[in-house]
C-alpha cells in the first residue's frame, strides 16, 4: 500500500471532507490506479465520446470554435443559426472571477441587476433583477439541467451564452435566452494537479484545487477529478465576513471504446451576514417627493461602512447535486442517458433584525430599522427566521443519429427529458406577537453589534403573505432536432421541434390554495439557416419560441400564467482565415405574452399595513407607521400582458498577433410593455434596464525577450444609465435613473518555475478608476421637485494576488 493509500486508510469513517482529501492524495501523489496512463498520443483511440461534450483543449486563449448548448450536441459556432458567446476558461482565471454571475459584465446583452457591488459572495442572482436581452429571467443551465443558483467556478469548463427563446433545444427558458454551465469532466488524456491560493487588500482569501488522475481498471480506462475551493469572503464593511465551500468529485469509466460512464457528486455552502445594506428615510417638510435620505447624510460622522449587522444572522445557501450518465455509440448511432438529483435550502435569515417591512414584501422580517424611541434615534432590531427549499429529480436521454444522404450530411438528434420539484417555504416573525421582543442600539459613529442575542421566546409563524407555502412543480418535454449541411458545407440548416407539459401547483398554509394550479403544454418549433456568402461571412435567420412558468408572486402570493416567447432574428457571422478575426452580429425582434409585470400603482400587502395604521389614527400608531416607511408604499406583480424587446448586438473575438488577444461585445437593446391591463405601464420597461452596453477585454503576453512569461490586460464594462423604477408624481408615473457606469479592471501576471514546478504568479486590480455606488434619492428641499439624483456611495479598488502551482 503506497503512502497516499496509507493515510486514505487512516482516516477511516470521518467525514465527506475526510474522502475528499484521499482522493486528492492519490491524484496527486499516489497510483490509486492500477497503472498511470501517459498523454494520450494523436493516433490513440479517442476515449471521450464526441457528440455530447465539448473539449476545452480546443478553445484557444479566448476564442471557443465549438459549442455544445445551440444544438445539443457539439457543432462548430460558425455553422449554427443562433448567436452563441463563449467564456473559456482562460477568460474567467484572467479576471480572477468566481461564479458565472460575474461573467454577465462581459457580454452587452446581459444586465445583473441589484448585484452587491462590494461583495464576490453571492448568495443568489438578485430576484427578478438579472436582464437578458431585456427579459428577466431568474435560473440558467447547468450541463442542459435547469440551474437556480450561483455555481463556484472553480467547477465549471466554460459558459456559453445562447441568446433568444431557445425552448425548441431545452424545453423551458426564458425569451431572452440561456447561460449554459458546462461542468468540469475527467480528462482521460493527462494528469495533473494544480493549486491556487489568493488574497486580496480587504482580508478576503481563497484556497482551490483541480486534481485530475486516469489509468487503467481491469484492462479499461479510469479517472478521478477533484475539485474544490474554499473561499473566507470579507469587504471593506463591517462585519461582512463569509464564507464559501465547494467540492465537486468526477469519475469517469471508458468501459469499452464506445460506451463511457460518468458519476459527478458535489457539494456547496455558501453564507454571508445580513444587514450589510444602508438606512435612509425621507425627506423632512417635503413629503410626496420621493426622497430617501441615507443615514450616512444626516450623520456624516458614520461611515458608508458602518451597518446594523451583528455577523451572527447569516443569509446561507446549502447545495448537493448527485449525477450518472451514461454514453453509448451503436454504429452511427449515439446515445446518452442521465439522472440527476438537487438539492437546496436558502436561509434567508435566522436572528436578529433590522430591516423591517420596508425592504420585503412578504411580512416576516420584524425589525423597525432607523427609528425615534423616547425622542433619540435608534436602530431598532426584531427577532425572526425565514428558509426555504427544492428537492429536484430529473432524468432523460438523447440521441444523435449521423448519415449522409446525396451531397448533404445530416445529423439527426432526439430525447427527452422529466422533472420534478418540491418547494418549501417556511418563515416566522414576531410580528402581531403580544409580548414583542426589540433591541435598540442608538444611532453613533461607534456602535457595536458584535454581540449574540438568544431567540425571544414569542417567534410565531406569520399570518399574513407567505408565511408557509410549498408547491409541486413538475414538467416534461420531447425534441427532435435536424441539421443538415449541403452544397459543400456553404448551407447549414436548423430544425427542431419541441413538446412541453407543464403543471405548477400551490399550497399556503397546509391548505390547497383554490386556483393556484396552473397547467399547461406547447409545441415550440425553431427554423433556422445560415448561408456561407464568402469563405469568411455567412449570413443566417432564426425563428424560435419558448415557454416558461412564471416564478414572480405577488405579495400575497399569487401566482401566474406561464411566459411564452416568440423570436425572429437575423444576423451575420464572419471568421477569417486564419481564425484571426471572428464574430456576430445580430438584429433581433422577441415578443413575450403572459407571465407577470410590475404595477407601480397597486397596492401589496405593505400598503395595508399603512392603511390601517393610517386608519387608526393614534399617536403610537401613527409612529409604528412612520417608523416602517417613509411613504405609502405601493407596487406589485400583476398579470402580465404582451412586451416587446428588439435590437442589435456585436460580439467579435480578435487576435491580431499570437500575443495579443481581444474580446469584446456590444448590444442596443429597446424593451417596453406593449400591452397591459394597467395602460399607465404601456411604454414602461422593467427596473434595471440599460438601453445599450459595452464591454472589451485585451490581454497581452510576452513570449520571448526579458519579459517572456509575462502578461498584462484590461477589461472594462459598462453602460447608459439604469432605469431605478417609476414614481407617480403629479398624477403620472415617471421614470427615475442610475448614472451611467463603467468599471475598469486590470490584471498583470508572470509564468516561472517554483522549486521546478510550473507557477503562475498574478495580480488582479477590480475597480482601477474607483466608480461610486449609488443609494437614496437626494433631498430637494420641496414637496413640488420630485428627487431624481442618486447619493454616491465610494467603493474601493481592490488588489488580488494569486499564486498557482502545477504540482
Amino acid at each position: 500500500m503506497n503512502l497516499a493509500m496509507q493515510k486514505c486508510h487512516s482516516l477511516g469513517r470521518s467525514r465527506f471532507a475526510a474522502s475528499v482529501l484521499c482522493v486528492a492524495l492519490c491524484a496527486s501523489g499516489g497510483n490509486a490506479i492500477a497503472q498511470t496512463a501517459p498523454a494520450a498520443p494523436a493516433s490513440e483511440e479517442t476515449v471521450k465520446l464526441p457528440t455530447f461534450s465539448v473539449s476545452t483543449e480546443r478553445d484557444y486563449g479566448y476564442r471557443a470554435s465549438n459549442s455544445i448548448a445551440g444544438s445539443r450536441t457539439n457543432t462548430p459556432i460558425k455553422d449554427l443559426p443562433v448567436n452563441i458567446q463563449v467564456f473559456t476558461k482562460d477568460l474567467m482565471d484572467d479576471l480572477g472571477l468566481m461564479t458565472q454571475m460575474d461573467l454577465e459584465a462581459y457580454n452587452g446583452s446581459l444586465v445583473n441587476g441589484g448585484s452587491d457591488r462590494n461583495s464576490n459572495n453571492a448568495i443568489q442572482q438578485a430576484y427578478n433583477a438579472f436582464l437578458f436581452r431585456g427579459f428577466q429571467q431568474n435560473w440558467g443551465l447547468r450541463d442542459g439541467i435547469r440551474e437556480y443558483d450561483p455555481v463556484d467556478l472553480q467547477g465549471i469548463a466554460r459558459v456559453e451564452v445562447v441568446k433568444g427563446p431557445v425552448a425548441a433545444l431545452y424545453g423551458l427558458t426564458y425569451p431572452g435566452g440561456v447561460m449554459q454551465n458546462i461542468t468540469k469532466a475527467v480528462d482521460f488524456s493527462q494528469n495533473f494537479t494544480r493549486t491556487t491560493l489568493s488574497i486580496d487588500s480587504e482580508g478576503e482569501y481563497r484556497a482551490s484545487i483541480d486534481s485530475n488522475t486516469n489509468g487503467t481498471l481491469n484492462g479499461s480506462k479510469f479517472g478521478v477529478r477533484l475539485n474544490s475551493a474554499y473561499t473566507k469572503s470579507k469587504d471593506q464593511r463591517a462585519h461582512s465576513e463569509g464564507k464559501v465551500e465547494y467540492t465537486a468529485l468526477n469519475v469517469g469509466w471508458q468501459a469499452t471504446p464506445t460506451t463511457l460512464v460518468e458519476v459527478l457528486a458535489e457539494k456547496g455552502y455558501r453564507e454571508k451576514p445580513n444587514g450589510l445594506g444602508y438606512f435612509s428615510r425621507g425627506e423632512t417638510g417635503a413629503a410626496g417627493n420621493n426622497a430617501d435620505i441615507p443615514l450616512q447624510i444626516i450623520h456624516p460622522e458614520i461611515p458608508w461602512t458602518w451597518n446594523w449587522s451583528d455577523g451572527l444572522n447569516m443569509r446561507s445557501l446549502d447545495t448537493k447535486m448527485y449525477r450518472g450518465k451514461i454514453t453509448q455509440t451503436v454504429g452511427d448511432l449515439d446515445l446518452q442517458a442521465y439522472w440527476q438529483y438537487s438539492a437546496r435550502q436558502q436561509k434567508d435569515g435566522a436572528g436578529w433584525d433590522a430591516s423591517g417591512n420596508t425592504q420585503s414584501g412578504d411580512g416576516w422580517e420584524a425589525g423597525g430599522g432607523w427609528t425615534t424611541r423616547a425622542g433619540q434615534e435608534v436602530i431598532e432590531l426584531g427577532y425572526s427566521t425565514r428558509d426555504w427549499s427544492n428537492q429536484m429529480h430529473n432524468y432523460g436521454f438523447t440521441g444523435v443519429y449521423k448519415v449522409d444522404i446525396g451531397t448533404t450530411k445530416n445529423s439527426f438528434a432526439f430525447g427527452g427529458n422529466a422533472w420534478a420539484e418540491k418547494f418549501v417555504s417556511r418563515s416566522a416573525t414576531q410580528a402581531g406577537a403580544v409580548n414583542p421582543i426589540h433591541l435598540f442600539f442608538p444611532v453613533q459613529a461607534n456602535i457595536s453589534t458584535a454581540t449574540s442575542f438568544s431567540p425571544p421566546p414569542d417567534v410565531h409563524p406569520v399570518t399574513d403573505g407567505n408565511g408557509y407555502t410549498h408547491e409541486n412543480n413538475s414538467n416534461d418535454y420531447y425534441f427532435v432536432n435536424w441539421q443538415m449541411s449541403a452544397f459543400d458545407n456553404r448551407l447549414n440548416t436548423n430544425l427542431s421541434l419541441n413538446r412541453t407539459n407543464v403543471k405548477l401547483v400551490q399550497w399556503a398554509n397546509g391548505q390547497a390554495t383554490t386556483g393556484n394550479s396552473i397547467e399547461q403544454s406547447k409545441t415550440s418549433p425553431m427554423i433556422g439557416a445560415i448561408y456561407k456568402v464568402t469563405d469568411s461571412v455567412s449570413v443566417f435567420a432564426l425563428h424560435s419560441t419558448s415557454l416558461f412558468p412564471d416564478s414572480g408572486k405577488d405579495s400575497r402570493g399569487g401566482q401566474f400564467s406561464p411566459q411564452v416567447g416568440t423570436g425572429l432574428e437575423f444576423g451575420a457571422k464572419f471568421e477569417t482565415a486564419d481564425g484571426k478575426l471572428s464574430g456576430t452580429i445580430t438584429y433581433f425582434d422577441i415578443k413575450r405574452d403572459g407571465g407577470s409585470q410590475t404595477d407601480p400603482n397597486k397596492n401589496n400587502v405593505n400598503t395595508d399595513i399603512y392603511d390601517a395604521l393610517t386608519a387608526l389614527g393614534t399617536p403610537a400608531a401613527i409612529a409604528s407607521r412612520n417608523a416602517q416607511f417613509s411613504s405609502r408604499p405601493i407596487g406589485d406583480l400583476i398579470q402580465g400582458g404582451e412586451q416587446k424587446g428588439k435590437g442589435f448586438e456585436i460580439d467579435v473575438v480578435y487576435q491580431p498577433t499570437k500575443n495579443w488577444q481581444l474580446v469584446g461585445s456590444f448590444a442596443d437593446v429597446d424593451h417596453s410593455f406593449t400591452k397591459s391591463a394597467v395602460a399607465a405601464t404601456i411604454g414602461q420597461t422593467y427596473p434595471q434596464a440599460v438601453k445599450t452596453r459595452y464591454s472589451l477585454l485585451t490581454k497581452y503576453s510576452f513570449t520571448e525577450g526579458e519579459a517572456k512569461g509575462a502578461f498584462v490586460g484590461l477589461g472594462l464594462s459598462g453602460g447608459s444609465k439604469a432605469l431605478m423604477g417609476y414614481v407617480n408624481f403629479g398624477g403620472k408615473d415617471v421614470a427615475r435613473y442610475e448614472p451611467a457606469r463603467m468599471n475598469v479592471d486590470l490584471f498583470a501576471g508572470y509564468k516561472l518555475k517554483l522549486f521546478n514546478r510550473n507557477a503562475n504568479l498574478q495580480l488582479n486590480i477590480k475597480n482601477l478608476t474607483g466608480e461610486d455606488d449609488y443609494q437614496g434619492w437626494k433631498a430637494t428641499g420641496s414637496s413640488t421637485i420630485l428627487s431624481t439624483q442618486r447619493y454616491s456611495v465610494p467603493l474601493p479598488r481592490i488588489y488580488r494576488l494569486s499564486l498557482s502551482v502545477d504540482l
